[in-house]
């Protein structure tokens, strides 16, 4: 039997502001590892993230690279410990510049993935839309890349 999208979505979800194993939906409002660390060990499929660049924008706080590099650290740590030996990460970034220097954060990141002998993927996403840069090509494209334990 075919259900259309209404019906999928009229069940009574509750969204929770914690996480709980026996709940559908948890929308959190806070640091990030202070949810992650009331995760249990190797519950989630699946961890899909985009986070801050650190170039500045209204959202975030541009850091030294390698306080931002140790803060992803942090996270990717609670990230692999609550992931499922059989689920997947997901860590969609883009690119940080610094005195025009283009540096891709998947390659920044990546050794910090290899320590947990983590890997699976790496796909490019092109776009077409978003400012344009006056000395330097213009950025169209992010980079996901993919982990799985198994």
């Amino acid at each position: 039997m075919k259900q259309n999208s209404k019906t999928l979505f009229s069940q009574d979800r509750k969204i929770s502001q914690h996480f709980d194993l026996t709940e559908s939906i948890t929308l959190y409002h806070g640091d990030c590892l202070d949810l992650l660390r009331t995760i249990p060990d190797e519950s989630l499929q699946l961890v899909v993230t985009s986070p801050p660049y650190n170039i500045g924008k209204e959202y975030e706080k541009k850091l030294d690279l390698d306080v931002y590099i140790q803060q992803q650290e942090n996270v990717i740590a609670e990230c692999v410990r609550a992931l499922s030996h059989k689920g997947s990460i997901c860590w969609q970034v883009g690119n940080y510049v610094d005195r025009g220097a283009i540096i891709p954060l998947d390659t920044i990141l990546y050794p910090v993935f290899s320590k947990y002998d983590l890997m699976r993927n790496r796909i490019i996403w092109h776009f077409e839309h978003g400012l344009h840069c006056s000395r330097r090509f213009s950025g169209r494209y992010e980079t996901i890349i993919w982990f799985t334990k198994s």
